[in-house]
């Protein structure tokens, strides 16, 4: 299987694990990153129309940029919505930290909870409604702390880490699962083992 992805912050952490192992697998990888002259923060017209007119088969949705990254996903699900493709969000457990929680109200779990709280609403709606014209699969995956330079309040090194490579090899699970299976994969929650 050869497809075409489209994946935001390509060049560093997750992103670069992903854009590797996919292309190990010769997939065509499409990166959009700041090092190539795509600034989520501010070039989110040209971004979203890169990737709407390159018509891949995948969008990786991973740079993280408060407001940018949930606009990206609701705007490339509405162009592809009624296309065989997938999406697949990278979120965060952030967004499923309970109200009592200190962070619960800060920017970053509230940008991924409403990440999620859209992928959920429209995986519910196509299981019961609109599954005979949506064909677009829609995957939220959320992952603990991850081995990167991505900053976080918390001194991540106090913390089991996932490895990026793993976070790429879940990605390669949903796309194979998707294309070959025909199964979406709506929603992952994972952390590392001590």
């Amino acid at each position: 299987m050869s497809l075409d992805i489209a994946i935001t912050g390509h060049t560093r952490g997750i992103g670069q694990c992903i854009k590797e192992l996919f292309e190990r697998h010769n997939f065509t990888v499409f990166g959009l990153s700041r090092s190539n002259g795509y600034d989520l923060q501010n070039q989110f017209d040209e971004i979203n129309s890169a990737i709407i007119n390159r018509d891949s088969d995948i969008f990786i949705n991973n740079a993280y940029v408060p407001v940018h990254q949930t606009k990206l996903l609701q705007s490339i699900y509405d162009k592809w919505k009624l296309n065989k493709k997938l999406i697949i969000n990278i979120g965060s457990i952030a967004s499923v930290l309970p109200s009592t929680h200190s962070d619960y109200n800060s920017e970053y779990a509230t940008n991924k909870r409403q990440q999620r709280h859209f992928c959920e609403e429209h995986n519910l709606a196509y299981s019961k409604k609109d599954f005979k014209t949506i064909k677009c699969g829609l995957s939220n995956l959320n992952c603990d702390y991850v081995n990167t330079s991505f900053k976080s309040k918390y001194d991540k090194t106090l913390f089991p880490n996932l490895e990026p490579r793993s976070v790429a090899n879940i990605i390669k699970f949903i796309c194979d699962s998707f294309f070959n299976d025909n199964l979406t994969i709506r929603e992952i929650n994972t952390h590392s083992i001590v």
